[in-house]
């Protein structure tokens, strides 16, 4: 259990840092910078590993390219540009959602049932996500709103809508088409980061960093992070525990990105981060004890 809350911990560890990043460069050449580095390494330790094949076949390209787009270009831009005026903890928070949005387009894509206690999981998640939605900062409202959800917050929401579809589309190249994941997700960051960095480019903007060493110290420290410890302990994690009770897990990112945001950036958490966080838990609870029960009917 303690590799699971030191995954988590890490991983909110992202979002902090990317709010650091974006005090010295732009969400786009962020993007671009740390998917197109990533990638490079994870595409070195697949070719140079003995045990990994190195290959992806042009029928195939159309599901990269999916990847690529909305797992990585968009989804990226837009979470960096919300991030920029989002507290670092309520833009993780948003990500809870994406179980229950991969449960939805599993349903659709997968034709995976959803009983009527993950339909009360579901209601329960989405309703739990407004007390966070309702809280606008200054910062907020000067970008717009839409109703009561600002557009940041709809930016890191359509994020996670990509993301979660990402993965639909992930599931498919590695079950499948027998893809390594480390392939995957290598050859779609390289791809993704570099189209990033032609849009950066094409903008005018072509090195917009206004702290070089700084900038390129914590860049490696969130690849590090992200892109070869988490990535890596992800896997070994999946070895020893179901990837349904790791998604559950996943809850404490928001309350880690919390602490991190409070203690080393100053961001003020409301009663309405915990209001928001008690919801979804319960929703993530019945969720994964109904996962739990399907599975164990499946074997049985």
């Amino acid at each position: 259990m303690s590799l699971i809350v030191l995954l988590y911990a890490l991983f909110a560890s992202s979002f902090s840092i990317g709010k650091i990043l974006l005090g010295y460069t732009t969400p786009v050449f962020l993007t671009g910078s740390r998917m197109l580095l990533g990638g490079i390494i994870l595409l070195a330790y697949q070719y140079f590993s003995p045990n990994q094949d190195f290959y992806f076949k042009r029928k195939h390209i159309w599901l990269f390219l999916q990847i690529i787009l909305f797992g990585i270009y968009f989804n990226y831009i837009l979470r960096f540009w919300a991030l920029q005026t989002l507290p670092s903890y309520k833009t993780c928070f948003i990500y809870n959602l994406a179980p229950f949005m991969s449960a939805i387009y599993s349903y659709f894509f997968f034709k995976e049932k959803i009983t009527r206690r993950k339909l009360l999981a579901l209601v329960i998640g989405f309703l739990g996500m407004i007390p966070i939605l309702i809280t606008t900062s200054s910062q907020e409202q000067i970008m717009g709103e839409f109703a009561f959800i600002s557009l940041a917050e709809l930016a890191v929401i359509v994020s996670v809508a990509f993301h979660s579809y990402s993965w639909v589309v992930m599931r498919k190249l590695v079950k499948d088409k027998n893809y390594s994941p480390i392939m995957v997700n290598g050859l779609t960051m390289s791809v993704g980061g570099l189209l990033a960095l032609v849009t950066s480019f094409g903008s005018g903007a072509f090195f917009p960093v206004n702290n070089v060493v700084s900038f390129s110290g914590w860049l490696f420290t969130v690849i590090i992070i992200s892109n070869v410890i988490c990535y890596n302990l992800y896997g070994h994690l999946l070895k020893r525990y179901s990837a349904t009770f790791l998604s559950f897990a996943g809850f404490l990112s928001p309350l880690f990105a919390a602490l991190y945001g409070w203690g080393f950036l100053g961001e003020q958490v409301t009663w309405h981060f915990f209001a928001s966080s008690i919801f979804v838990f319960i929703g993530l609870y019945i969720f994964y004890k109904e996962e739990v029960t399907q599975t164990e009917l499946k074997i049985n």
